[in-house]
């Protein structure tokens, strides 16, 4: 009788948190595909017959499962929370951190939202209005994630080397504020870097803006941060300058985008002060169907290192993309490839070649 009590006022304490709660959505994506390409970055030489990949965090769309509430306060305010974790397809592990997507708490009304937590950045969210395939293909397309500044002879990725980590998809202890205000919708953020050595160290500030009406949408974005570029322990904290500009336009089954992107990174050396990377990228999608999409899209990359200063890397891509709806949320999808990368110091360019093909179903 006791248990059967005890029993009772559980389920009571929960009932009335979820009377309290006034919507709570559980949403995700599943990718599920295969991919081939003719060798990895670092060959010398294609690889015999190639290389064969299933498991990946989501080929065209990536894999997620996550939670959305949001609670009536009054007076037009809300309460609100994201929880988003991503997964491996192949091998079911997760994906880094439990909530390594989002994961953030706010409040909202119509003055705009105030978030607190780990959460996309604003360069992502600016980006994303001008990208021509609309983050899809993210292990493949570098775009936000092209925060980093380097490369190597044997390693020419053009932006995603090693020498200068700056990614600005997602940002660590982030507080920011976005508002729409009829077409425009404007950010502002500061990700608090937690360092003894000062409170701008490794810290992260950023503004941006959108105009969206009918068929332009036109967005840029600014951010400066603290890197440590000295290699541990040693610290130094140097400036990092990023801003993104560009725009696109969408009329009937047309949509066209393109974009632009330039980071600076100060070094702390006297002798190379500072290393660079640019990024342009332009495209194009067209609805043949209802269900029938085509896009298409041209990257290019180039950067510059402040320890080898004839040292210049380029990555030229182009992908060609397209995707069948079975239903509104199940699609099927494939792409060809194919990526360029070059070394100004001779070494001869490499050419990677790759076809992605899959199922991706959203819930």
């Amino acid at each position: 009788m006791k248990k059967s009590l005890l029993a009772l006022a559980v389920l009571g304490a929960f009932a009335g948190a979820a009377q309290a709660q006034s919507a709570v959505t559980i949403y995700g994506s599943f990718d599920g595909g295969v991919r081939h390409q003719n060798r990895t970055v670092a060959d010398t030489a294609s690889a015999n017959g190639g290389v064969w990949t299933m498991s990946s965090n989501g080929q065209y769309n990536s894999n997620r499962i996550g939670f959305k509430g949001v609670e009536d306060l009054g007076g037009g305010l809300n309460a609100h929370f994201n929880l988003e974790t991503g997964f491996n397809t192949g091998t079911g592990v997760q994906d880094g951190a439990l909530f390594n997507r989002s994961a953030f708490v706010g409040l909202g009304g119509s003055w705009g939202s105030l978030d607190f937590g780990h959460q996309y950045s604003i360069n992502f969210k600016v980006v994303g209005t001008y990208d021509p395939f609309s983050y899809k293909y993210v292990s493949i397309i570098p775009l936000a994630g092209l925060g980093v500044i380097g490369g190597t002879a044997a390693n020419p990725i053009g932006g995603v080397g090693t020498l200068y980590a700056a990614p600005l998809t997602r940002l660590d202890n982030d507080a920011q504020y976005s508002g729409k205000f009829g077409p425009v919708t404007v950010y502002a953020e500061h990700a608090f870097g937690e360092q003894a050595t000062g409170f701008s160290d490794a810290s992260t500030n950023a503004v941006g803006a959108v105009y969206a009406e009918g068929p332009i949408t036109v967005g840029g974005a600014y951010t400066t941060r603290k890197n440590n570029v000295a290699t541990a322990p040693a610290v130094s904290y140097q400036d990092y300058k990023s801003w993104t500009v560009g725009g696109a336009y969408a009329t009937g089954p047309f949509r066209v985008a393109a974009g632009y992107s330039d980071s600076k990174q100060d070094t702390g050396v006297t002798a190379a002060p500072e290393a660079r990377g640019k990024n342009w990228w332009v495209g194009g999608s067209y609805n043949l169907t209802p269900e029938a999409a085509l896009t298409a899209g041209y990257y290019e990359t180039k950067t510059t290192q402040p320890a080898v200063p004839a040292l210049e890397t380029k990555r030229k891509l182009f992908i060609v993309g397209g995707t069948y709806a079975l239903s509104k949320r199940t699609n099927l999808y494939a792409d060809i490839d194919n990526s360029r990368y070059s070394v100004s110091a001779g070494t001869a360019p490499k050419n990677l070649t790759g076809f992605s093909a899959g199922i991706n179903h959203l819930f």
